[in-house]
């Protein structure tokens, strides 16, 4: 008691300045990445160096497109393939093969003498390229996704490591594969074809003409345009002047009446059900890459390519601290430190009051849940996150642990730093991990902490951090996911679960490429040897018991043929979306001690 007596009387912990800020602590938390994350998109630009393998990888344009002979007619009883015939041209409706399960579909205009130039037009409105061949062009105009449909592509295509923009710029480059049989062909794009035509000519050497009017990444800026125009990585290696430095005109003459456009929702439909049969042998790649990589590569791959690393140097800790509330059986302590310039962690230690001098004891970090607070694992405020966190942190304080609640930055309006974060090649979690980072450099050098001995408890979000921290931290020595634990591609994706990601507005969720590294059940084979426990609420609305067991199934078996199935283990139990605690607080007790 004495050694916590001093630290009231002194008012903050050793090593530490006061703590002074009054204001919300996620407010400012988000303020400062924000910051930070466009003062990187800003130095990031000078040292841009284009590379058109990354931009294939990055666009998902990565699938072996279908040679063809010919274009084929589409044409129905009541629809014949012949839309208009003028005294220089016809109009077909037509479709030709991209990838193997895609086709697209379209219009051709057709010169009846030679052309003056052949033309791949990307237009809202395949109708409204009949301009260019008024003005003598051969043209093939494929039909686009609808801007409304958009995002819908985008969410399931984006964790198997696909595109919107991939899939078109691959019907795109199948067009040109055919025109060019013919000669040198151009490329024209307006509106969401702007994009479309600007990756596909940065991909490829044969588009010698490219004519587009919409296009840009920083007016306004990428994060600020449509979801679906988020592309991983994109900023890293690409601008404006790189991507547009071949504009040129293509001529456009006047015409009369357009021809209507086939149907809006075939690309619709090639895509969902292309992105869905990649999704079902995904399962396969993330096996094939295990035996190939094991733990250690999965790993590597994941926390690169999939989280991605923050770079910079950390910033001095400059630790801040007070009292924020005196307990019956331990104090918790309100603490502040930097991670890079304008970007800090904030959390709440809860120091047990009968620590003797030179004791070490076993640190438990919780993590809240979307929207919550550092302090409603210890401190609920309402009936409803006394429900959902049961003041799980002061019960293992009151157990004699050490406990660490860190402030994530999932609170309001926070959705925006994925969209910042992305193009650079990162995530909300690349920030978030270097938070743990430092955390832990800090709390484990703590005279009271055994780093030795340090647990990690996370619900719904704080689940996802489970698996997104720990498994690449082996300070951490016992991992339990709350509330979280899923199959999880399948949640991302489907496009029929009413609990699926593709209905909700968290679009923040997605990571880009998932799907071929590691899902959950990776992210915890990753853990292995170190125990780990997933906790599930019958009731609880993230998915169903099915889809869970099926995942923790793997981690199971891999545990068991491991010879550690004992470190291992599913709760269920008899209740929703919150903290059970029962099965956990033994988990913890058994590899931790107390």
């Amino acid at each position: 008691m004495g050694s916590l007596l001093a630290l009231l009387l002194l008012g903050t912990l050793p090593g530490s300045k006061p703590l002074e800020t009054t204001g919300d602590p996620v407010v400012e938390m988000v303020a400062g990445m924000s910051a930070y994350l466009e003062q990187l998109t800003a130095q990031n630009a000078p040292s841009r160096a284009p590379s058109p393998g990354r931009l294939r990888f990055l666009l998902g344009a990565v699938d072996p497109r279908v040679p063809f002979d010919d274009l084929e007619l589409a044409a129905t009883f009541n629809r014949p393939a012949l839309q208009k015939e003028t005294p220089a041209y016809r109009v077909y409706s037509v479709r030709w093969p991209v990838l193997a399960g895609l086709t697209a579909s379209g219009l051709y205009y057709q010169q009846k003498q030679p052309a003056a130039r052949r033309v791949v037009a990307l237009l809202d409105h395949p109708g409204d390229a009949e301009s260019l061949a008024a003005a003598g062009a051969d043209v093939l105009a494929p039909v686009l996704v609808p801007a409304a449909r958009r995002e819908w592509i985008y969410r399931m295509a984006f964790p198997v490591g696909r595109h919107v923009y991939g899939y078109e710029v691959q019907t795109a480059l199948a067009a040109v594969d055919w025109l060019a049989r013919r000669g040198a062909v151009s490329i024209y794009g307006r509106g969401e074809g702007a994009y479309v035509a600007t990756y596909a000519a940065a991909l490829d050497p044969r588009i010698a003409q490219i004519d587009t009017e919409g296009f840009s990444l920083v007016t306004p800026p990428l994060w600020r345009q449509p979801l679906y125009r988020n592309v991983f990585g994109l900023l890293q290696s690409y601008s404006d002047a790189v991507l547009t430095g071949r504009a040129a005109k293509i001529p456009a003459a006047a015409f009369t009446q357009p021809v209507a456009s086939p149907d809006p929702e075939y690309p619709v439909r090639q895509m969902q059900e292309y992105t869905q049969r990649l999704i079902e042998h995904s399962e396969q790649w993330r096996d094939k890459l295990w035996k190939e990589a094991g733990a250690p590569g999965v790993a590597k791959r994941f926390v690169e390519d999939v989280i991605g690393i923050l770079p910079g140097d950390t910033a001095p800790l400059n630790l801040r601290s007070r009292l924020y509330r005196d307990a019956e059986k331990w104090q918790a302590w309100e603490v502040r430190f930097d991670v890079r310039p304008g970007v800090f962690g904030h959390g709440m230690l809860l120091l047990p009051k009968d620590l003797k001098p030179g004791e070490r004891r076993p640190l438990v970090v919780v993590q809240h849940g979307l929207n919550g607070h550092a302090d409603v694992l210890f401190d609920a405020k309402t009936d409803r996150d006394r429900d959902i966190y049961r003041n799980f942190g002061a019960q293992l304080a009151d157990l004699g642990y050490i406990v660490y609640s860190p402030q994530n930055p999932y609170v309001g309006e926070f959705r925006h730093l994925a969209r910042l974060a992305n193009p650079l090649g990162l995530s909300l979690y690349s920030l978030i991990r270097e938070q743990y980072r430092v955390m832990l450099d800090w709390l484990s050098a703590l005279p009271q902490v055994d780093p030795a001995r340090i647990g990690f408890y996370g619900l719904s979000y704080g689940g996802k951090t489970a698996l997104r921290v720990p498994p690449f931290d082996a300070r951490f020595q016992v991992v339990v996911c709350g509330g979280d634990f899923n199959e999880w591609i399948r949640k991302l994706t489907s496009p029929e679960a009413s609990y699926s990601y593709m209905f909700t507005k968290e679009y923040e969720i997605l990571e880009w490429n998932m799907a071929a590294v590691a899902s959950h059940a990776e992210l915890a084979q990753i853990i292995a040897p170190r125990p780990f426990l997933v906790e599930r609420g019958h009731r609880d609305g993230v998915g169903v018991d099915e889809w869970v067991s099926y995942e923790y199934a793997k981690v199971r078996r891999f545990y068991d043929e491991a010879g550690i199935g004992d470190r291992t283990a599913i709760a269920f139990f008899n209740g929703p979306h919150r903290v059970d605690g029962p099965a956990a607080l033994e988990f913890l007790r058994r590899f931790l001690g107390r």
